[in-house]
């Protein structure tokens, strides 16, 4: 069996106003708060099967990638003190990503959007210049986004 990779393709990173607690307290509000996570490029998500915070709970949304709408369904995989680790299940079930909440000095958070994939194709696929332009730009979005809202809510 190959090895599994766990490094990032791509990732994106910022420092926000909140504690860890309160950002990892952001994330877990989404379960009756999910309009907190809708922007621009970016519908929200529903969830089919379980709630946020929970292992297996299940979520779709709407996303734009180079103003091409896509339908992106998710499952979270883990939850910890510091991580939401999922993967995606349609279109590409090889690509897996987290948030994870590190602390960065006093009442900050570095809160990393990072996707990646365990399969050699689909690595190859991120790094496609098209491929990885348009989901940096996405990323980097939902990261600003979610500053903007954690630290309006602080």
């Amino acid at each position: 069996m190959p090895a599994m990779h766990k490094q990032p393709v791509l990732r994106a990173e910022v420092r926000v106003g909140v504690s860890p607690q309160q950002a990892r307290d952001w994330f877990l509000s989404l379960a009756d708060h999910p309009e907190r996570y809708q922007f621009e490029s970016h519908a929200g998500f529903t969830f089919t099967e379980g709630q946020f915070g929970e292992p297996g709970a299940r979520f779709q949304t709407t996303e734009r990638f180079l103003g091409v709408a896509a339908t992106l369904k998710f499952e979270l995989t883990s939850v910890s003190e510091d991580r939401f680790s999922f993967r995606l299940r349609r279109p590409l079930r090889a690509v897996w990503g987290y948030f994870e909440l590190e602390p960065a000095g006093a009442g900050e958070t570095r809160l990393t959007l990072a996707i990646g994939s365990h399969r050699r194709l689909t690595r190859i696929f991120l790094r496609h210049p098209l491929v990885r332009r348009a989901v940096q730009q996405q990323i980097n979005g939902e990261v600003a986004h979610i500053k903007q809202s954690m630290e309006s809510l602080a």
